[in-house]
């Protein structure tokens, strides 16, 4: 590219005016910290790895102290309210209520399905509906009988 065409097969060498004089020590370092491309980039991912890692373990501490903070803080007292009034002797209380309650309701339906259990008119409606599956209609004299029955007992 420039004046003069360069000659095919001709290897120049550069050859400095002043003397450069290396000493030993400097060679043997040069020698011995041969740093390829591919090694340099083997440790920088294997700092920003490490990096990474180190990262991640903090905001995981962080993340679990925040965790137990805030169950810790959730948790009810057994003698202590919190704003909207409530402890946990209050709702215990109120458990046990509704579960008497519920109780009370499984009972009852038991009584009432236990009179109409043994009755042929609602087998004779529940073999109707199993056999005449999403057509309801044709068993409307099964379901009148049934109500009947249901109507003489109520």
């Amino acid at each position: 590219m420039g004046s003069q065409p360069s000659k095919p097969g001709e290897i120049t060498v550069f050859q400095p005016k002043t003397q450069i004089d290396f000493s030993e020590t400097l060679l043997s370092q040069l020698e011995s910290s041969k740093e390829t491309n591919y090694t340099r980039k083997q440790l920088a991912d294997r700092y920003i790895e490490q990096r990474v890692s180190d990262r991640l373990s903090e905001l995981e501490e962080e993340t679990l102290k925040k965790f137990e903070s805030k169950l810790q803080n959730s948790l009810l007292q057994s003698d202590k309210t919190d704003e909207s009034g409530v402890s946990s002797n209050l709702l215990n209380e109120k458990i046990e209520k509704l579960n008497k309650k519920l109780d009370s309701l499984q009972e009852m339906d038991k009584s009432r399905s236990s009179k109409f259990g043994e009755d042929p008119a609602k087998k004779n409606l529940r073999k109707c509906l199993l056999e005449n599956k999403g057509k309801p209609l044709n068993c409307y004299v099964e379901i009148e009988k049934f109500k009947k029955l249901v109507m003489d007992q109520v």
